[in-house]
């Protein structure tokens, strides 16, 4: 949060609303993809950028389901990162070719007992999309060397 520029206020959506980013790209709110949850930064008067995608799923999901899931963040993320160059609100932002590369774009996929957090860059005109953290998430009581994994996702996530 720090890397972003000017003062961000930073705020919460849970599955009410479409991605701005994905209906700039689609040209309809009404065909915007609808992430279960986004954090949304502020960056100056009118000029958004969705910093945070996740998706979730039941304990007993598909893997049809997580590779959707999966599909569906990539996509959210690059619209995303594709917003600082098309909006000339958030484009005069990000003018600067370090704070460009600087900006990283974070998916979380939570299918069943499993957590996956990612982080989406454009390095040189190349879109990197890499797994940072997985880890089991366990549903029923067990040792604490099998939660350990998951804390370190979360800790891993609260620190990017």
């Amino acid at each position: 949060m720090s890397d972003l520029p000017g003062n961000p206020v930073v705020w919460d959506i849970w599955g009410e609303e479409g991605s701005s980013a994905s209906t700039i790209r689609k040209g309809s709110r009404k065909f915007a993809r609808k992430p279960d949850y986004m954090t949304i930064a502020q960056l100056g008067k009118d000029a958004e950028l969705e910093i945070v995608y996740l998706e979730t799923g039941r304990p007993n999901s598909s893997q049809d389901k997580r590779r959707r899931d999966h599909k569906k963040l990539i996509r959210l993320s690059k619209d995303s990162i594709d917003t600082t160059r098309i909006l000339s609100k958030i484009k005069r932002m990000f003018n600067q070719f370090s704070k460009r590369q600087n900006l990283t774009i974070f998916a979380i996929n939570i299918a069943g007992d499993v957590i996956e957090l990612y982080a989406m860059r454009k390095e040189s005109g190349i879109y990197k999309y890499c797994l940072i953290e997985e880890a089991t998430i366990p549903l029923h009581m067990t040792s604490p060397s099998a939660v350990y994994p998951l804390i370190h996702a979360l800790m891993t996530l609260r620190t990017a």
